[in-house]
């Protein structure tokens, strides 16, 4: 099986699905309006949250662990949804591309991963249901070819454990063996206890060891 046992990623905010506090709860306001491409209410104006946190990402990762993500000028690849897109369906992760673009991060958007069948949603599945990196490598196929490949971002919304990502990331390594591969989030998840802050850009690896992955941070 060809899925790689480590791989590097980066993400710029973290939230906490089941936190009490009140900036965990914000962090998860936030967290799920950027994956409903949503609206809301900050400094009494009505704000795009995908736009405002990639412009937060331009203040966070100057002098960060996270800056050379982005300095090479990667082609960004958003990371598949849990089933195929239909038409006219909301497809998160190709919206934050965009918007990356849109603010001077990356050299273009390629949708390069596509889900040839459907796997269960891990945020929404129990925790010994979730799909492993396997069940994740085996749906993915690479959509098309690049003219070049020097550098590739796979983006998504959230990385949790990293399954899903350590999968996207080795299927492009297969098609593209010479690239830097490596993953971008806004989000990564903090699966339990409170948060100290929101924005906390980070840089780090996710590990696949005996079938299960293991985000650091």
């Amino acid at each position: 099986m060809p899925l790689l046992s480590e791989i590097e990623f980066g993400a710029l905010a973290q939230y906490s699905p089941r936190g009490t506090d009140s900036r965990s709860v914000t962090s998860k306001s936030i967290c799920l309006a950027a994956k409903r491409d949503g609206f809301l209410l900050l400094g009494g104006q009505s704000v795009r949250i995908i736009d405002r946190l990639v412009s937060r990402l331009r203040e966070k990762i100057a002098g960060s662990d996270m800056e050379d993500f982005f300095a090479d000028g990667p082609m960004l690849v958003p990371a598949p949804r849990s089933s195929p897109v239909k038409a006219g369906s909301l497809y998160p992760t190709k919206l934050i591309c965009e918007e990356l673009l849109r603010q001077g991060f990356g050299s273009d958007c390629c949708l390069l991963l596509r889900r040839a069948y459907a796997v269960e949603k891990a945020a929404t599945a129990a925790p010994g249901d979730r799909p492993t990196a396997k069940d994740h490598y085996d749906s993915l196929r690479v959509e098309k070819e690049l003219l070049s490949s020097g550098s590739i971002l796979v983006v998504d919304d959230v990385i949790t454990t990293g399954s899903m990502t350590i999968a996207s990331v080795s299927r492009l390594k297969e098609a593209y063996p010479r690239a830097r591969l490596r993953a971008f989030g806004l989000f990564r998840t903090i699966s339990s206890g409170e948060i100290d802050r929101i924005y906390e850009p980070c840089a780090g690896t996710i590990t696949l060891r005996h079938g299960r992955c293991t985000r650091t941070p």
